[in-house]
């Protein structure tokens, strides 16, 4: 197996010899500003303090000719070092050599092939938002998120849960005292990973935008957070009436249609110059206008284009909120419309639209030719479920780190390898990859059940099989949280395998086939979890539908 495959994302440029540097003792050492990477190594590896071990050396060089966040790995006789062009690049490379000491070796209990890599991001954002609407995550799920994101070399996290009333209906009241202790520990733990933490605040459901005391409550929350760790925030106006509500906003701010925008910008520039300027914050701040999808001018967009600070970044959500396809036209027509440099909202693969339904499949239809569109980076919004979020969300950092070789089926195959239960639950997996929402859930298995009813039916039965036979003991939280999937998936196999042995029934019989085959039908339909119901279940009843025409009827007489 290509090492590489255990490489996600797939680096810009390595080669790999057929020699192994084994490492199960080393010694571990580096410069005081690559803390982070050396700790990441010594967790995972089992220093040694003696002359005769492999050393590995992490070292920092901005003159290295790097990009931003970029390193090179190299591993051989001579041991290994790893070269970041700054704190952040180190720590990708430890993620990389990493990466690399988990492929399967016969040899030896912990080595790396000889290597010699030189990588670096596409994308200087690329991470998640957790922005849906519904149960938000809990606080172990965020904290292996950004394990997880770092892995993955993800650098952000947006905390932004709708139901979490603080950052929405009551932002103005500060977080208790053990709600705000975990946040802390958020903080403390992307910053161990590397991963920008970014508060958001969501004030537009009842904030009175031109009330100077207002702004000072939205100031004091952010305080709160500042003191805690945060030092990257983002203003969230989505998801609200478009237009002016309170009198005092309507004299401050006009009538006319897209007059919120002033507001939005009012409320950000108030933030940005007197939160963020006086504690000297490394980032600007980011906001979502309430006009977020489409690519256009608008009343809003033009003056928001006028009024908004020129440093704060935009986010967007595409030509619609949740989209199949985003090319660079799109980008770029986005950016002019906003006059602002954009980031990109991806509604994928959130599902709080319909929570029936878990999609397990890559990030597609998103543009690869990026050069000079105007795109700051991507923050997919992921599930409710957690664990289940992290296979298409290692397609997304995939895709932003390395933008050309990016292949979605690839990616996704390496994605299924590198998490737990993914493999087990493969046939779960390809019937829940559809994208976008709207589309066919499987047209593949759309074409094997109009096979079947013109009579070759046995490539539909293995399908069936494999997701009939889905094992229920898969350990880990991937499998834990798709259980409600794999008993679905089990029952709607079920109900297409016996509509297959209706179908295969000469002569027909009078009656019991097809009550198995409806009861069958009956227990598929009946799960919340929603697992080809758009496929099997019109497969089946189509087979009804011509076993009823063709059957006996029970008194013997003529058929119908």
């Amino acid at each position: 197996m290509d090492p590489l495959d255990w490489i996600v994302p797939l680096p810009k440029k390595a080669a790999l010899g057929p020699s192994h540097v084994d490492l199960t003792r080393c010694r571990i050492q580096g410069a005081p500003a690559a803390t982070t990477a050396l700790t990441a190594l010594r967790t995972a590896l089992t220093p040694a303090p003696d002359t005769g071990s492999v050393v590995i050396e992490v070292r920092i060089d901005a003159g290295a000719e790097l990009p931003p966040e970029g390193y090179t790995l190299t591993a051989g006789e001579a041991g290994v070092v790893i070269v970041g062009a700054d704190p952040g690049g180190a720590f990708y490379g430890a993620q990389t050599l990493l990466a690399l000491l988990a492929t399967p070796c016969d040899e030896h209990r912990a080595c790396v092939p000889e290597s010699d890599v030189r990588d670096w991001p596409d994308l200087p954002l690329r991470g998640t938002i957790e922005g849906f609407y519904g149960t938000p995550w809990t606080h172990a799920d965020r904290m292996e998120h950004l394990r997880f994101s770092a892995r993955h070399k993800l650098n952000a996290y947006v905390y932004a849960p709708k139901d979490d009333p603080f950052h929405r209906e009551r932002w103005r009241e500060p977080y208790p005292a053990e709600e705000l202790a975990r946040l802390g520990e958020l903080v403390a733990e992307a910053a161990a990973q590397h991963v920008r933490f970014v508060f958001a605040l969501s004030p537009g459901l009842s904030m009175v935008y031109s009330d100077p005391a207002e702004r000072a409550a939205l100031r004091a929350k952010a305080e709160q957070v500042w003191e805690v760790g945060v030092r990257e925030f983002a203003l969230l106006f989505d998801d609200i009436p478009p237009e002016l509500r309170h009198e005092p906003d309507r004299e401050a701010f006009g009538t006319e249609e897209g007059a919120s925008a002033r507001a939005h910008a009012a409320v950000c520039r108030d933030f940005a110059g007197r939160f963020l300027a006086p504690r000297g914050a490394d980032r600007p701040l980011t906001m979502v206008p309430t006009d977020y999808a489409g690519t256009g001018r608008t009343p809003y967009r033009d003056l928001l284009s006028e009024e908004l600070p020129q440093d704060v970044l935009v986010w967007w959500t595409g030509s619609d909120i949740v989209v199949g396809e985003i090319t660079a036209y799109d980008m770029t027509a986005a950016a002019a419309s906003y006059g602002h440099r954009v980031t990109l909202w991806d509604n994928f693969p959130v599902n709080d639209f319909d929570p029936s339904r878990v999609f397990l499949g890559p990030l597609a239809g998103r543009a690869t030719d990026l050069d000079s569109v105007p795109l700051e980076g991507i923050t997919a919004n992921p599930m409710v479920e957690a664990a289940a979020s992290r296979l298409a969300l290692t397609t997304v950092a995939d895709y932003a780190w390395h933008l050309a070789a990016y292949d979605p089926a690839r990616s996704h195959r390496r994605a299924v390898r590198l998490l737990p239960g993914a493999a087990e639950l493969l046939p779960l997996v390809e019937a829940c990859s559809s994208w976008p929402p709207g589309d066919d859930q499987s047209p593949a298995l759309t074409a094997l059940c109009a096979a079947a009813l013109e009579g070759t039916a046995q490539p539909l039965r293995a399908e069936l099989t494999r997701l009939a036979s889905l094992p229920t003991d898969v350990p880990g939280p991937f499998a834990a949280e798709l259980a409600p999937w794999v008993s679905a998936a089990k029952d709607v196999a079920a109900a297409g395998l016996a509509a297959l042995d209706l179908l295969a029934e000469t002569p027909p019989s009078p009656d019991g086939g097809r009550t198995a085959v409806e009861r069958a039908l009956e227990r598929a339909e009946a799960h919340k979890a929603n697992v080809l119901r758009g496929v099997i279940p019109p497969f089946v009843r189509a087979v009804l539908d011509r076993r009823a025409t063709t059957s006996p009827p029970r008194d013997g007489g003529p058929l119908r």
